[in-house]
């Protein structure tokens, strides 16, 4: 683990002991999260992001599930943590935004109150100062002190993820996991969250890793993304080396799905253009919306060889084994026989 990484997971396999069998949903991930930056994790539903993501903290049921790797954090495996010791860790010095803020808020309890529970789970202060912090750090993300008293079924999609920002960034951790933050909300307050997101990464020097199936999210925000399928990390790169000059033809297929007006399907695209054009420019124009021809492999039983060969039209008998790391340079890295370009 290098000094500028905050983050480096090694290897993380994820399964799930299910009625069918044994559902392998993570399979030998590995990512590097530098200081600093926001890293992006993209791809299409079920493909593990989600799951990884709360391995990472601990979060998944023992008694149905087993994670094994390495997740080195402050030079500690946290996979080999026990759960005080990760209770230390979590809110503290990892925090997480979930993607469903009405769940993941008590309905029980005012907004304020949870954030000052936050906030006691890891330091003594006295009441007024709870009080104090919780309004001042509402106010921080852009909701009015009086918010605290309020519970969150009063509050607004929008306003209840801000809340969730609040709660998390309440004991000023080192690296903020940020899972869907944008899910269910309107494309107005979708730019909102994520402004804020960026603003708070740049003001108290967070790292976030940002967890998405929408590259156009990816496009505005992040500084470097790494592409997910069916349990692995097919690709890493910059955001906007990656957005431009795809080396998976998974990438390049995902890249392609997004309308982006009168752009042909093989021209580059540029940040703005994914994040601004819309269907309704594809419809005008008369364009077929590109789709990935197939479906993702059953993680039942996954190919032994690459995930992604036989949706590809690039594959051929080499694909049947492990794809080989090529790193293409200025950190950029795909998994693949044979890259795109």
């Amino acid at each position: 683990m290098s000094t500028d990484e905050v983050l480096a997971v090694e290897d993380l396999c994820c399964d799930f002991l299910t009625i069918e069998g044994i559902v392998h949903a993570v399979s030998g991930m590995n990512l590097s999260l530098r200081r600093g930056e926001i890293h992006g994790l993209v791809g299409e539903s079920g493909c593990g992001k989600s799951v990884s993501s709360r391995a990472i903290l601990g979060l998944l049921d023992k008694r149905r599930s087993r994670a094994r790797g390495l997740v080195r954090f402050d030079r500690r495996n946290l996979l080999a943590l026990g759960e005080k010791e990760l209770r230390a860790i979590r809110g503290r010095r990892i925090s997480m935004v979930f993607q469903d803020p009405l769940n993941s808020l008590s309905p029980l309890e005012t907004v304020g109150s949870q954030i000052e529970e936050a906030i006691a789970n890891h330091f003594s202060l006295p009441p007024g100062e709870l009080h104090s912090r919780a309004a001042s750090l509402l106010e921080r993300v852009g909701l009015h002190p009086e918010t605290a008293r309020q519970y969150p079924f009063e509050l607004s999609g929008g306003m209840q993820q801000r809340v969730m920002i609040a709660q998390a960034i309440s004991c000023e951790p080192e690296l903020l996991i940020a899972d869907e933050p944008t899910t269910a909300l309107d494309v107005t307050i979708q730019a909102q969250v994520l402004t804020l997101l960026k603003t708070l990464q740049r003001e108290l020097s967070l790292s976030v890793l940002l967890i998405t199936h929408n590259f156009a999210v990816v496009a505005e925000t992040c500084d470097r993304v790494s592409v997910m399928y069916a349990g692995q990390i097919v690709e890493t790169a910059a955001t906007g080396e990656l957005i431009a000059t795809p080396a998976h033809p998974y990438s390049k297929a995902l890249i392609n799905c997004i309308p982006r007006g009168l752009a042909t399907s093989g021209d580059g695209v540029s940040a703005s253009e994914l994040a601004h054009d819309s269907i309704a420019a594809v419809h005008r124009a008369r364009m077929p919306l590109p789709v990935i021809p197939g479906f993702p492999p059953r993680l039942y039983d996954p190919p032994e060889g690459c995930a992604f060969a036989p949706r590809c039209s690039r594959s051929d008998g080499a694909c049947a084994t492990a794809p080989p790391r090529l790193e293409l340079g200025d950190g950029h890295v795909v998994f693949c026989h044979h890259r795109v370009g």
